[in-house]
């Protein structure tokens, strides 16, 4: 008898013991869904406010689309906020307490980037689960990849540091029934993967309330973060700057080449062809418009101007040194900015000298023209002045070769001065601290 009775109370103790312990997540979740409706504000008072927080995980920087100026980046977003019909007492249910929903099955606060770029295959938002708690509090976090806009400011160009605002809120809740609510100061990059390009530098967060012209006099909630990125600039120095600055400094050996040799055009028509390639190849990293031009495209352009003028020089001191009898002589204003002699003017002015007995001569002549004697003398005097013409000709031809050479070669130097000074300054601002 007593063993009957002890059987009986030990099936009456696994019975309760099932009931309790029988209960599951999934009949837990089919309760709370029964007569749920996602479409409404999950708040039993309609004048209460949905407090939304909203914490990013920066996780990596997939790129940095300079012709769009587009920033694409790996986030996780954590979302919190409370459901008023998500509530339940775990004495009740088997002491569970937390359950996973269906995001895509419960309300979500459906906070957007603002200044999102749209693509197909990127920013879709995924339907991962909900970690809801007994006491109504909703946590739902998930991994995105975003493309964002950012405007770039190239200036410093390969050593520029970007700032691209990612600002998210609600697009139809405005802060009377949605607000947002910040439990850290700044974003998260405790799990950043570094990037080999681009270095972070800081994610600040800014909380604001914006009036927006749709609607005046109601305020709308938003999160700005602020990711803070500088340019690694080691590859750009190894394969734009150095070379750059390499043919700028052969640029500068070449002035000491004579203007007259061949070899002073080839390099300098080698060397415009070399910086244009690579101000093609800087292009490339930029974006198509830009607020300003950069310190390495100056450094290009000034770079380019300046073995331009030199290929002009030579080209001007070849034509000079193979056709010097159309030369004129040199203006007295570049002699005086040039410094030259100024009594080097009057050989310009030189007269072939006359023979006094021209004029008698030439009377005898024409009484005894018929002496062959007298004509051949005559007709040898003649062509003895031709020749003293031609060679004064070419006296004063030479002489005014050597005075263009002369002033050829002292804008030569001026140009080197110049062309250095202007290395030295271009290459110190492009190379220098950041201000």
């Amino acid at each position: 008898m007593i063993a009957k009775t002890v059987f009986a109370f030990a099936l009456l103790y696994l019975s309760c013991f099932q009931i309790v312990t029988g209960v599951s997540e999934r009949e837990v979740a089919s309760m709370l869904l029964a007569d749920y409706q996602k479409e409404g504000r999950p708040v039993r008072d309609p004048t209460q406010v949905v407090l939304t927080s909203l914490d990013v995980y920066v996780i990596q920087i997939v790129k940095l689309i300079p012709r769009r100026q587009v920033l694409v980046i790996n986030f996780w977003l954590v979302q919190r906020w409370r459901d008023d019909f998500l509530t339940w007492d775990p004495a009740e249910y088997g002491n569970i307490s937390t359950i996973r929903l269906g995001s895509e099955n419960i309300w979500r606060p459906r906070l957007v980037n603002y200044n999102r770029q749209h693509e197909e295959g990127w920013s879709e938002l995924p339907d991962t689960n909900a970690i809801v708690r007994s006491d109504g509090e909703v946590l739902w976090t998930y991994p995105i990849t975003l493309r964002s806009t950012c405007v770039l400011d190239i200036a410093r160009f390969p050593f520029d540091v970007q700032k691209c605002p990612l600002k998210f809120g609600s697009w139809t809740y405005d802060s009377l029934n949605l607000k947002l609510v910040n439990i850290s100061t700044t974003g998260n990059i405790d799990y950043f993967a570094a990037n080999g390009e681009w270095e972070l530098l800081s994610f600040d967060l800014e909380v604001n309330e914006v009036e927006y012209s749709c609607c005046p006099g109601i305020p709308w909630d938003d999160m700005t973060y602020t990711i803070t990125l500088q340019r690694r600039p080691k590859f750009f120095i190894l394969y734009l700057v150095a070379p750059s600055v390499t043919f700028s400094l052969l640029t500068v050996w070449g002035f000491w080449l004579p203007p007259d040799s061949g070899e002073r055009l080839s390099l300098c028509i080698n060397l415009l062809l070399a910086l244009i390639f690579l101000q093609q190849g800087v292009a490339a990293y930029l974006p198509d418009t830009a607020t300003n031009i950069p310190l390495i495209d100056v450094f290009f352009v000034a770079n380019i101007l300046l073995v331009g003028a030199s290929s002009i020089l030579t080209i001007l001191t070849l034509s000079i040194h193979f056709k010097c009898f159309d030369l004129p002589p040199v203006p007295n204003w570049l002699r005086c900015l040039f410094c030259l002699d100024q009594s080097d003017s009057s050989t310009y002015r030189v007269n072939a000298p006359q023979d006094n007995n021209d004029g008698a001569m030439d009377a005898f002549f024409a009484t005894n023209g018929s002496n062959p004697a007298w004509r051949l003398v005559r007709r040898v005097k003649k062509i003895i002045r031709q020749l003293k013409e031609e060679q004064e000709m070419m006296t004063n031809c030479l002489k005014t070769e050597s005075e263009w050479k002369i002033l050829l070669g002292k804008i030569d130097r001026c140009l080197l001065i110049a062309f250095f000074i202007a290395l030295v300054v271009i290459t110190a601002s492009i190379l220098g601290p950041n201000k």
